[in-house]
């Protein structure tokens, strides 16, 4: 810590569970009070912290626990949040990985890297994309590994189709086995837990308006006060996702039905292990070379409605919110006060969101489909199930179907097809043919199939123009695959 100074930050990469909270609120603590100096400890979730608390009491002279959130709404709000001579970042991946639905984790980051005077820590379990989003930024840093081990896991088994999360909780169930299932949509989690409610407890974030009002709140407490739950199953979105702690030996399987492989890999860190015996089966959503591209091309359209402006750009008053388009990849970056004290702004890029895509589609993705190692391979590797010496992968699939046509079709939503090219995936995975076997192309004839089938999902067909590098293009008939019914 000695050598460690404030314009060099310091990057801590260690398995969920191996202590970093420990080296906090010990080893660091004590070597700052000695010194007199104070030290900012930033957490993600405001579960987590409530977890943390009684880890912070009686050093709060030295320590401040703070979320990012909290952090944000004061520098937004021009409050002072305070002067630190330590600034510990914890789940660092939150910059990036919250980025896909909270608009202002560059607020934070941009906080911390004003601090001129503070030495700067970053912890997580997950680096990738944050190392990304420094490299964007031209940041050196210095890297402290401490190596991963995942033996617990016995098995490790990928799942296609939402019938398989119903069929894993009637097995724990029956069994006696204790489970917890990351589901990252809020309304499948909500369907699950109302299958099996008298086994089941559900829980979603606090500030989700919609679907807040079916979850037990002091029974959760009650969860993050004793790091344990006492039904069969929690089924949970990613409001649990990182930094939350699980401590009990009797949860044996974990269900993982989230798409990003940080965020998969998050959730498994939430079960902390107590001894050696313990031990858990870990089942993850399965995903396509095909759901992999939807992805990847829909992350391309966000990328290439990047507004670039110029830095003197005229400045502007606005109303409240930050965003400044639709998928909100640009946002409005307070100035200064004019003279009658209303707030300017400027029209900005939003860095770490688009970093994060860029991550996606520069790295990642291209990573996993290009060198043929898909989506399973990647996280089998990553958890421990490839043996390298026999170039073998040991872990399990559920079904032999790997994909129906409605998770497709929820994979693709809202992705646009520009040209008939982008068409090719979809039409394929409908598979509309006449007498002679030939696919069938037409949208109207594409519909008809999905609706008599009995599918929400509907294709729309538009005109799109977009500017690209100055030059003007326009698409004539851009498809899009919606769902009515989620929308």
């Amino acid at each position: 810590m000695e050598n460690w100074f404030p314009q060099k930050p310091v990057l801590i990469q260690a398995q969920t569970g191996k202590g970093k909270t420990y080296w906090i609120t010990h080893n660091l603590y004590d070597y700052l009070r000695v010194r007199g100096l104070r030290c900012l400890y930033l957490i993600q979730r405001e579960r987590t912290k409530e977890q943390l608390q009684k880890e912070f009491v009686g050093k709060t002279e030295t320590l401040t626990l703070m979320t990012y959130q909290s952090l944000e709404m004061s520098v937004l709000r021009q409050k002072s949040v305070g002067k630190f001579d330590y600034i510990v970042v914890d789940e660092a991946q939150y910059f990036t990985n919250d980025g896909a639905f909270n608009d202002n984790t560059d607020v934070s980051f941009d906080w911390i890297f004003n601090q001129e005077q503070a030495v700067k820590v970053f912890m997580s379990a997950t680096m990738e994309s944050f190392r990304y989003y420094l490299l964007s930024k031209s940041i050196i840093w210095h890297q402290c590994n401490i190596p991963y081990s995942y033996g617990y896991i016995n098995t490790l088994t990928f799942f296609y189709g939402d019938d398989q999360l119903e069929h894993i909780a009637t097995e724990v169930i029956q069994r006696g086995g204790k489970a917890v299932f990351f589901i990252q949509s809020t309304e499948k989690a909500l369907k699950l837990y109302q299958k099996f409610e008298k086994s089941m407890i559900f829980s979603c974030s606090k500030y989700n308006s919609k679907y807040k009002k079916y979850m037990d709140e002091p029974l959760i407490a009650s969860i993050v006060q004793d790091e344990t739950f006492p039904t069969a199953i929690l089924v949970t979105t990613c409001a649990l996702d990182s930094g939350f702690n699980l401590r009990d030996s009797a949860i044996d399987t974990i269900v993982v039905d989230v798409l990003e492989p940080e965020a998969v890999i998050q959730c498994v860190g939430r079960k902390r292990i107590i001894h050696k015996r313990d031990s858990i089966d870990l089942y993850i959503r399965g995903r396509t070379k095909q759901q992999l591209n939807g992805l990847l091309h829909s992350i391309q359209s966000d990328i290439r409605s990047i507004i670039k402006r110029d830095t003197d750009e005229y400045e502007y008053h606005i109303s409240n919110k930050r965003q400044n388009s639709d998928n909100h990849l640009v946002v409005n970056r307070f100035v200064k006060y004019d003279t009658d004290g209303q707030a300017l702004y400027v029209k900005a890029n939003n860095e770490a969101k688009i970093s994060r895509l860029m991550f996606l589609c520069n790295n990642l993705l291209p990573k996993m489909l290009e060198e043929n190692e898909g989506y399973n391979k990647y996280l089998a590797k990553w958890f421990g199930f490839y043996i390298v010496e026999k170039d073998k992968y040991v872990y399990s699939t559920i079904s032999t179907k790997k994909s129906n046509l409605r998770d497709f079709l929820d994979s693709i939503s809202g992705i646009e097809m520009l040209t008939p090219k982008d068409r090719i995936p979809l039409i394929e995975e409908i598979h509309a043919t006449n007498k002679k076997g030939k696919l069938l192309k037409r949208i109207d004839t594409l519909n008809n199939v999905l609706k008599e089938s009995g599918y929400p999902h509907r294709i729309l067909v538009y005109t799109k123009t977009i500017t690209e590098g100055g030059e003007v293009k326009k698409y004539n008939r851009v498809w899009k695959v919606v769902n009515p019914v989620v929308a």
